[in-house]
C-alpha cells in the first residue's frame, strides 16, 4: 500500500501544481482588485497548491525509502529537509485566503498595507517563507542521489530543477506559461512513479532486518 501511495503521489503532485498555476488569477502580486474579480479562481488555485504540497509528503518519504539502503545518510538528510519545507509550504498557501478576505472587506490601500506589513514580519520571513525553500533542497538532494546510485537517469534532477525555476522566471507571464514548469516536474517525477508502481512488493520492502 505504501508503494502505491508513493507512486500515485509522484504523479499527483505535479498534476496538482499544474492545475494550481493554470487556475491562478493573472498577475504576480496579490492585487486586491484582481483578487476580488477572480475570487473563485483564487480559492480553487490555493486549494490545488495545498493539495500539491500535501502530496509532496509521501513523495519525499517515497524517494527517501528508495535510498534507505544504498545511501542512508543522503536519504535521511533529504527527507528531513523536504518534510520541513513541505510543512512550511502548507502554511504559506493559506495566505491567499486571507488576502482575498482583506480584498473583500477593506479598501484597496488598507488591504495592500496589511499584506505588505505581514510579509515583512520577521516571523513570517524567517520562520515560514525561507524554510519553505528547504523543500526544493531536499527534493534535489534525493533526486541527485538517485542518479548517483544509478536508480534514475541524469536528466531527472535537471528537469526537476528547471521545473522549479520556470515559475519564478515567468512570474509576470500568463498562468498558462507558469504552468509549463509543472510539465517538467511531471516528466521527472512521473518516470520515478512508473518505476515505483511497477516495482515488486518484495523489492520495495527490501531485505528483512536481521534478528539479534
Amino acid at each position: 500500500m505504501r508503494r502505491i501511495v508513493a507512486g500515485l503521489a509522484l504523479i499527483a503532485w505535479p498534476v496538482f501544481q499544474f492545475l494550481a498555476f493554470l487556475t491562478s488569477p493573472p498577475g504576480a502580486e496579490h492585487d486586491p482588485e484582481i483578487f476580488r474579480t477572480h475570487a473563485t479562481a483564487v480559492q480553487v488555485s490555493a486549494l490545488f497548491y495545498v493539495w500539491a504540497t500535501l502530496s509532496l509528503i509521501p513523495v519525499v518519504l517515497g524517494l527517501a525509502h528508495l535510498l534507505r539502503e544504498r545511501a542512508p545518510r543522503a536519504s535521511n538528510v533529504g527527507a528531513a529537509l523536504g518534510l520541513v519545507g513541505a510543512g512550511h509550504g502548507l502554511t504559506l498557501f493559506t495566505t491567499d485566503f486571507y488576502d482575498l478576505a482583506l480584498a473583500q472587506t477593506l479598501p484597496d490601500a488598507q488591504a495592500e498595507e496589511v499584506t505588505r506589513r505581514a510579509n515583512e514580519l520577521a516571523g513570517f520571513v524567517y520562520g515560514m517563507l525561507l524554510p519553505g525553500f528547504l523543500l526544493h533542497v531536499g527534493l534535489i538532494t534525493l533526486l541527485v542521489t538517485l542518479v548517483a546510485v544509478k536508480m534514475a537517469p541524469w536528466w531527472v534532477p535537471v528537469a526537476a530543477l528547471a521545473g522549479t525555476i520556470v515559475p519564478f522566471l515567468t512570474m509576470d507571464e500568463a498562468p498558462v506559461v507558469q504552468s509549463t514548469g509543472s510539465l517538467l516536474h511531471l516528466a521527472a517525477y512521473g518516470l520515478i512513479a512508473l518505476r515505483v508502481l511497477r516495482m515488486p512488493d518484495a523489492e520495495w520492502a527490501g531485505p528483512r532486518p536481521v534478528r539479534v
